[in-house]
């Protein structure tokens, strides 16, 4: 009998087709197979919200292997991940190849990639959770209606390709918030005070100034202080007071889910969500460790779930009593208590067999993968062990002051009793002074004499709160109750990849841009932003998950609210009905030009007059943006006006003649633009460039940089008559620079483009000679060709900066034989000097 198991990654395939019988045709769908439109709504509000999917970019060949594959299936099983994202490419999936079999389709699900889960798993066959594809559905239709349409009042208001999210846009809004905290904040003086007591006997221990008359204090100037130490100098002979000694628990912290994962691996390894989220998939998929062929390590890396498998729980305890002893086992197995909307039927992340230490594994994972797969492990160990156990002394001595005040002065010291967890999950050492200290203070017995031996202040000032770090973020979405596990380490890209927010130094920090779209959509959207409504409506997800809402009943609710919010968004700022009405007056004689056809577009004045016009006739409305534009029209046609602007109320008669002014100026400017473009020889320019064979483009991040393209739509301009702007100009100089081994008149480029140092050289020798090859940037090369470990990629704003790939361009460059730039020189020197490569001989 044939199978056919469809899962969405190539790597899973791999792994689980190891595992399964030659019975089984293993086959990656690559992620989801049919999505929303990418450049429209895809979303038929009237008609209950219905999603109009269309096929991915790179789902038409998989689809039709799929088909085929299905056709002579006798049974088909559909086996994505478990959450509700997989459950929703089970159910596309299923839509799909229903038309191309009578087989049977099951939904098969599994936590971990191993043989015996994946066995367990086919013989527990199921139906697709439709409940799960609901939750999905809306939220994905949810996130579509909210960008679509907010998305275009940032573009007219803040900037061209800036966007709003449902969720991203909250979490934008927190650390907006916390930097305007941090810049309110206004700091207060406080003192803090210590006092060093010597023993009988000579030992000495320190205390700090704990209560006064057995309150609270808070001492906060240096006059202050002065008073108080001379006060206690002068009191009565110090002695030792209560002495307390008693034992603490501290019990393991639960197993992993994703956001304690994201929180303490950025924390303890200082990984990016994102990064996170890439090693712990790469270990959950499979690796070869040696054992005849691939296998999970860890179980699935997407929860929010602290429950744990009986098996692996005996498993762990097994492990535990055979490695530390019976005595770090506790006296009855861990349980840890879910929050109210975790999964109980998903897992903590936990390895998939506790044998495999960190020790045993690290022949088979790179550095990264390894401090995840040792982070995950010890704190899995950890969580299954008996709690540690400290002994915790206190020690007050009272002084009275002589100014009648009673100082209580406290000591306090830990001692490790017995390490419990601490033992596999943290250091439980202490410091050798430590130590001593907690000595002293366990020897000491109430009344014992002592003698002041050093007195010390010490003035501070309180501190703003600090910037949230990505594990701080995190940990605070998860506490309003936003966002959910897979969507975490999305958020927190989205937001650095728009360039609202930049990561310095391990910190948050929301950058210009993120300041302005945010206080624009608090401002105007402050119920949709709002960290509470966000939070009620990922409740509101898990109901429909939990199949107590429908899923359309919800969006209906939703937008009936959404609606009248946007509206108001998109007429705030529009102008009176009467100064509206009053300028399409104005205009309604006017006798306007012709239609203009420049490029691919047509400009009609009078067309598009009459069509704001009747709108405005239609609802008496007008946008801001629509007011402007009449403004623009009417500085064209001033001299058409002049006889009735004076009528016009004085505000508008201002905005007319503040728009006309500046139309003059613009006209002014382009007519000089032409006057220099007609003096430049474009044809000689652009023909230099014939026989350049430019770089296939390149896609960085968001964008894609293409040489050929861009230069093609400067040439077209140019030759056009519309002259260059500087900063066009300034890239046509890089770009010549770049490929100058294959212009064909470098001398005509130099000159026209005004490239200083090729200019002068041609003039010396009456011809472009290229330049001699660089010893030191060869060199350089050369010790970069060697390197085997490269850093890891880093992102900043809308940029990803990769060692590597910058090398490899550089390299590919200078071995054509073009210049490079200063700036690339002094980047190439500066990586050089950092993967430790001299440039000397």
């Amino acid at each position: 009998m044939s199978k056919l198991l469809i899962v969405e990654s190539p790597t899973k395939a791999r792994t689980i087709g190891k595992m399964l019988g030659k019975d089984y045709t293993i086959i990656a769908s690559m992620g989801h197979i049919r999505d929303l439109p990418e450049r429209e709504l895809g979303v038929d509000i009237e008609h209950n919200f219905a999603p109009q999917y269309v096929d991915t970019s790179r789902s038409k060949s998989v689809v039709k292997e799929l088909r085929a594959a299905a056709k002579t299936a006798d049974e088909i099983y559909l086996a994505p991940d478990p959450d509700r994202e997989g459950e929703a490419i089970a159910w596309h999936l299923a839509e799909v190849l229903e038309k191309s079999t009578k087989s049977p389709l099951y939904r098969v699900t599994f936590h971990e990639i191993t043989r015996s889960a994946i066995e367990k798993a086919m013989t527990e066959k199921g139906e697709i959770n439709l409940n799960l594809v609901d939750a999905q559905q809306a939220r994905r239709v949810l996130d579509r209606i909210v960008g679509y349409q907010v998305s275009p009042l940032l573009w007219s208001r803040i900037e061209k390709g800036s966007s709003a999210g449902r969720v991203q846009s909250v979490a934008l809004r927190l650390v907006v918030e916390r930097e305007r905290a941090i810049n309110a904040f206004q700091p207060e003086e406080y003192w803090v005070f210590a006092l060093v007591f010597r023993t009988a006997d000579g030992r000495e221990f320190t205390t700090r100034l704990f209560k006064i008359n057995g309150k609270d204090f808070k001492v906060g100037s240096g006059v202050e202080a002065e008073k108080l130490m001379a006060a206690v100098r002068a009191g009565a002979p110090p002695a030792v007071g209560p002495v307390t000694s008693a034992e603490r628990k501290r019990y393991a912290p639960p197993p992993f889910t994703t956001s304690t994962l994201q929180q303490t691996a950025n924390t303890v390894l200082h990984y990016s969500a994102t990064n996170t989220m890439r090693y712990a998939q790469q270990l959950y998929e499979g690796m070869d460790i040696g054992e005849g062929g691939a296998v999970g390590l860890i179980t699935y890396m997407r929860t929010d779930s602290v429950t744990i498998a009986r098996e692996a729980q005996e498993a762990a305890l097994s492990f535990i009593r055979e490695a530390y002893g019976a005595n770090y086992l506790p006296p009855k197995p861990n349980f840890y208590k879910n929050k109210a909307a975790a999964q109980e039927a998903h897992e903590a992340i936990r390895p998939t067999d506790v044998r495999r230490t960190p020790e045993a594994m690290a022949p088979f994972l790179d550095p990264m993968q390894l401090k995840l797969y040792t982070l995950i492990w010890r704190r899995f160990v950890a969580s299954q062990m008996a709690p540690a156990i400290q002994n915790l002394t206190t020690v007050d001595v009272v002084i009275g002051g002589n100014d009648a005040q009673e100082y209580t002065f406290r000591a306090t010291a830990t001692v490790p009793v017995f390490a419990g967890f601490s033992k596999v999950y943290e250091d439980a050492k202490k410091s050798k002074d430590e130590s001593r200290e907690a000595e002293v203070l366990g020897s000491l017995k109430t009344g014992d004499p002592l003698t002041i031996r050093d007195f010390k202040t010490e003035q501070k000032f309180t501190e703003p709160p600090p910037r949230y770090s990505e594990a701080a973020l995190i940990k605070e979405l998860e506490e309003n109750g936003i966002g959910r596990p897979s969507t975490y380490a999305t958020i927190l890209r989205t937001i650095q990849d728009r360039d609202y927010v930049n990561r310095e130094q391990g910190k948050l920090i929301p950058t210009e841009l993120g300041f302005s779209v945010n206080d624009f959509l608090v401002e105007r959207l402050p119920e949709l932003f709002d960290v509470g409504f966000t939070a009620r409506m990922e409740q509101e997800l898990d109901e429909i998950e939990e199949g107590k809402v429908s899923w359309t009943d919800m969006m209906a609710d939703f937008y009936a609210k959404f609606s009248p919010w946007l509206e108001d968004a998109r007429n705030s700022d529009a102008p009176p009905p009467e100064e509206a009405g009053a300028l399409l007056k104005l205009l309604e004689e006017v006798a306007f030009t012709a239609p203009e056809k420049v490029g691919r577009r047509t400009y009609d004045d009078g067309k598009f007059f009459r069509s704001i016009r009747d709108k405005f006739l239609e609802d008496g409305k007008i946008t801001a943006r629509q007011f402007q534009a009449l403004l623009a029209i009417a500085a064209k046609y001033r001299n058409q006006l002049d006889a009735r602007i004076g009528a016009l109320p004085p505000a508008l008669q201002e905005a007319v003649n503040a728009a006309a002014a500046e139309h003059a100026e613009r006209e002014e400017r382009r007519e000089q633009s032409q006057a220099a473009a007609a003096a430049i020889d474009y044809a000689g320019l652009f023909a230099a460039f014939d026989k350049v064979t430019f770089e296939p483009p390149t896609k960085k991040g968001r964008f894609t940089y293409d040489d050929k393209k861009f230069f093609n739509s400067l040439k077209r301009q140019a030759l056009d008559g519309k002259a260059l702007s500087e900063k066009q100009n300034a890239a046509l100089r890089r770009m010549a620079q770049k490929y100058r081994g294959e212009l064909t008149d470098p001398a005509l480029v130099d000159r026209i483009l005004e490239i200083p140092a090729a200019a002068e050289a041609a003039e010396s020798t009456g011809s472009a000679a290229p330049a001699a090859p660089n010893p030191e940037i060869a060199r350089l090369l050369e010790g970069l060709s060697k390197v085997t470990q490269w850093a890891e990629p880093v992102k900043r704003g809308r940029f990803t900066y990769d060692d590597r790939e910058f090398y490899e361009s550089i390299a590919k460059q200078h071995a054509s034989g073009r210049i490079l730039s200063d700036r690339q020189v002094a980047a190439l020197k500066k990586m050089a000097a950092k993967y430790s490569v001299k440039s000397e001989e």
